[in-house]
């Protein structure tokens, strides 16, 4: 079959996409072409790429491009990832026996949409996309979701259409480990993401400086990877700055799947104290899986999502992220208890090869799309 995958708010090689997705269906003989609005990129294949840059088109103009790409294409089945792309693919595809799929991934209207209006006009700009992406779920013939949560509305709403949850579980195939080895005197952390007070970075500074007034001989290695936000660059980077002489931070820009796994796998455990509130308590994070692929300990966010899916207590902690004094009291146990560390480690890459990696998902996801089968 021919199988296009849309998105309007991810790269051509988000990991989902591209490495689950796309590779999945390319091993089994299908033919995939990927169109995103991030950026102009062009590529021929069997998973072929078509984006181009969404900035310099208003919503209207998008979805012309999406349909003109998708006639181009011609394909049997279409996965969107957002409302805007579920509009074009059914325009495109009216009168003709084609499924669109909605992949599930979002909270819809995110925070993001939301959060630089005045109160009043987010009353009414919730109300607007939350409508438009219940019609947009009555006009798909089925949905994948991403985690418990995300799934629950659609499937109470449209019982009767077909759906699958898939997760976000690494794929072995790109996973490469390090020996974990973790040090009284020395620390190697890293904080990955939006740089922004939201996903916890003032969180995560905090702790550093409560672990060197733990340990003023302590050598804390950090690596930054991500953008930080304009809104909080001042803030954040005034804080850096500010950190102690024994605490070197390393600056990188978003990384592509494989680049991102080599670039941590030398960490030795793994924070996100992202802020508690009720949208993130409600997401799952993917970077939690990678984390548990390359078999470290996490300390993370006290997250509802993260409670009803994953046992975390048997490799890692879930916290207060505020609470920097028994985050770093965590760390401090880690370092110098090496039974604890060893034993979550090796717990966390059990789950993974047993549970939580994509070749447990990829033939149930085959096997739902395959069913859309003209």
């Amino acid at each position: 079959m021919r199988i296009s995958i849309l998105s309007s708010a991810h790269k051509y090689n988000d990991d989902r996409l591209y490495y689950h997705f796309s590779k999945s269906l390319s091993d089994k003989g299908h033919i995939v072409n990927i169109v995103t609005s991030d950026t102009y990129f062009e590529e021929a294949g069997n998973i072929s790429i078509s984006s181009f840059n969404g900035l310099k088109h208003t919503r209207k103009g998008k979805i012309k491009i999406y349909i003109n790409k998708l006639s181009h294409f011609d394909p049997d089945i279409i996965i969107c990832l957002e409302p805007i792309t579920i509009i074009a693919a059914k325009r495109y595809s009216k009168n003709k026996n084609i499924s669109v799929i909605y992949d599930i991934t979002e909270w819809y209207p995110s925070k993001y949409q939301l959060k630089n209006h005045f109160f009043a006009l987010q009353f009414l700009l919730f109300f607007f996309y939350f409508f438009l992406f219940i019609y947009t779920c009555f006009l798909v013939d089925g949905f994948i979701y991403g985690e418990y949560y995300k799934g629950k509305l659609p499937k109470k709403l449209f019982p009767k259409k077909k759906n699958l949850q898939i997760s976000y579980y690494p794929n072995k195939e790109y996973i490469e480990r390090n020996t974990p080895a973790i040090q009284n005197n020395s620390l190697r952390l890293c904080y990955t993401g939006s740089l922004n007070t939201e996903k916890g970075i003032i969180n995560f500074l905090n702790v550093l400086k409560e672990l060197i007034n733990t340990n003023n001989k302590l050598e804390i290695n950090v690596k930054f990877i991500g953008e930080f936000d304009s809104k909080d660059k001042d803030i954040c980077l005034n804080k850096i700055r500010n950190l102690d002489k024994n605490i070197h931070v390393f600056f990188f820009p978003f990384q592509e799947l494989t680049n991102y796994i080599k670039l941590i796998n030398d960490t030795d455990i793994f924070l996100d104290l992202r802020s508690l509130d009720l949208i993130n308590s409600h997401s799952l994070p993917i970077k939690l899986f990678y984390f548990m692929a390359l078999q470290r300990p996490v300390i993370y966010t006290n997250l509802k999502a993260i409670k009803k899916e994953i046992e975390i207590k048997s490799f890692g902690f879930l916290v207060n992220p505020k609470d920097s004094k028994k985050i770093a009291k965590i760390i401090n146990t880690y370092q110098n208890d090496n039974v604890q560390y060893i034993s979550h480690c090796t717990r966390a890459k059990d789950l993974f090869e047993l549970k939580y990696n994509w070749n447990v998902l990829e033939g149930k996801f085959i096997h739902f799309i395959e069913g859309f089968k003209p």
